[in-house]
């Protein structure tokens, strides 16, 4: 039992009598969040007595357990936490009341470090998972022995795993929301930025081969084959988080940034009856794939630059969603 500023007297289950733990909890009067755990609110003082009450003489008759606990609710920290974060992000408390069920999040975490470490050789009872509008999960689990938060980045469902990128590296953040928030925007997101960056690279580049073996020895008609314009179509969904990330992450030079409006103004041209012309394509096989290819690996390491090499965009960037991705998704949950 939790006591939250924001939502009241949390309960969250442990154990094999979970079911008959909410049970409980429905008929002592709590209430259901959106992420399915109980709580009662404050706002009534004489109703919270009335169902703690209930509560306590229920859970006797069930022979339920009620363990009061002094930590800080892990929902307000993760509130508190995204209020200073980038972005607009949405928070819900996963409650693992048996031991396999934490698997479920372990077996989808991108970052490596002691958020798995944690997972896989500790009892999780519960986390914060933190979703931004972009698609951007991060997950908070508290640390099994110190008064501190482990935070990583969850793998997007939509993208491919690509053994060739670097996992962005989780972070082990203290309890002041504050300084939790700097060390995630000066590090976490721009890691997580980063590899999303590079897994599409990747899958841009294997689609570039393709067609490069198709195509490039003869000239594309018009109108052009159906395969390459299935191609040409992740291109365009792809690219465009490709430059902006470029963008974000990088200091271009202007031939650079001219380079990066030409792919954009390329796959955005209009087209006749949603089937691009030739000449777009042509140009994507002769000149802008490779380029741009090159460029987002050039100007992006897939690594954290060292501290003296930081630059000031990598503070605080806005991580890019995953462009939807040939082939095998990521882990799902």
């Amino acid at each position: 039992m939790f006591t939250s500023f924001r939502d009241g007297v949390v309960a969250l289950v442990d154990g094999d009598t979970w079911r008959r733990a909410r049970t409980t909890l429905d008929i002592a009067g709590f209430e259901k969040a959106d992420d399915g755990n109980h709580a009662v609110p404050l706002g009534d003082l004489d109703r919270t007595r009335e169902v703690l009450l209930t509560l306590s003489v229920v859970a006797q008759i069930s022979q339920i357990k009620i363990t009061p606990s002094s930590e800080t609710y892990i929902g307000d920290f993760a509130r508190d936490l995204v209020d200073r974060l980038p972005g607009q992000w949405n928070v819900r408390v996963e409650n693992y009341a048996m031991r396999v069920w934490q698997g479920d999040l372990a077996t989808c975490m991108w970052s490596t470090g002691p958020v798995a470490a944690t997972l896989n050789q500790h009892r999780v009872r519960w986390s914060a998972v933190l979703q931004r509008d972009d698609g951007a999960e991060l997950a908070v689990i508290r640390d099994p022995q110190r008064d501190l938060y482990h935070v990583g980045a969850i793998h997007p469902s939509s993208l491919r795993p690509d053994a060739l990128v670097t996992p962005p590296a989780d972070v082990t953040v203290q309890p002041t929301p504050a300084t939790a928030a700097r060390h995630i925007r000066s590090h976490l997101l721009p890691a997580y930025t980063r590899a999303v960056l590079h897994c599409q690279v990747n899958s841009l580049e294997k689609d570039l081969d393709w067609a490069h073996e198709t195509y490039t020895s003869r000239p594309v008609s018009e109108p052009p084959p159906t395969d390459l314009v299935d191609t040409f179509t992740r291109l365009t969904t792809t690219a465009p988080h490709i430059t902006a990330a470029v963008r974000a992450l990088a200091t271009l030079t202007e031939h650079e940034a001219a380079f990066l409006q030409r792919v954009d103004d390329v796959i955005t041209a209009p087209t006749h009856a949603e089937t691009p012309h030739a000449y777009q394509l042509a140009w994507w096989l002769t000149e802008g794939g490779e380029g741009l290819i090159n460029l987002a690996r050039r100007a992006v390491p897939d690594r954290e630059p060292p501290v003296s090499e930081a630059s000031p965009a990598l503070v605080s960037p806005r991580a890019l969603p995953p462009a939807p991705a040939q082939g095998t998704p990521g882990p799902h949950r």
